[in-house]
């Protein structure tokens, strides 16, 4: 919650982040690719292939960076991926390293509903609803949200 400062009388109701399913694909990746590479490590140490010592370094260093390529990118990514649900607004955050926080105000919204593991949100002034993908718990968030927003009038009041 570094990034950003809660208002006089907000409390912060639910502050989720990515499920740690979205990172299962690369960690099988990683299993994969350290298998291959420190196998062709292996035949280079018995001496089946004619290299040196600098060449297996960097055939040590290729796997590096492939698996911070292919795992530690991706975990970075997720961690910073945050919906946040205060008693005024919701804050969500796009799983990128830079990605800048967005607020959008309990009172714009016109209802929360729960589609494949995201949470879908009806806005005032868009046609089409917010799609939010891999919030976990969320029926619980969308139970929390449908609640903690102001009613609107129906349109017979208006």
């Amino acid at each position: 919650m570094g990034d950003f400062r809660l208002g006089p009388g907000e409390v912060v109701r639910a502050d989720l982040t990515a499920p740690l399913r979205t990172l299962t694909y690369p960690a099988l990746e990683l299993f994969a690719l350290t298998g291959a590479f420190w196998i062709g490590i292996g035949w280079i140490d018995a001496g089946h292939l004619a290299l040196d010592v600098h060449q297996r370094n960097l055939v040590v260093l290729c796997w590096m960076l492939v698996a911070c390529w292919r795992f530690l990118l991706p975990l970075l990514r997720s961690r910073r991926q945050r919906f946040i649900v205060t008693n005024q607004r919701i804050l969500v955050r796009a799983p990128k390293l830079r990605a800048p926080l967005d607020s959008i105000a309990l009172r714009d919204v016109r209802g929360a509903s729960r589609k494949r593991r995201g949470i879908s949100l009806a806005l005032v002034g868009y046609q089409r609803p917010l799609y939010f993908p891999d919030v976990p718990k969320a029926k619980k968030t969308v139970a929390l949200i449908e609640e903690s927003r102001p009613a609107w009038p129906s349109v017979q009041e208006w």
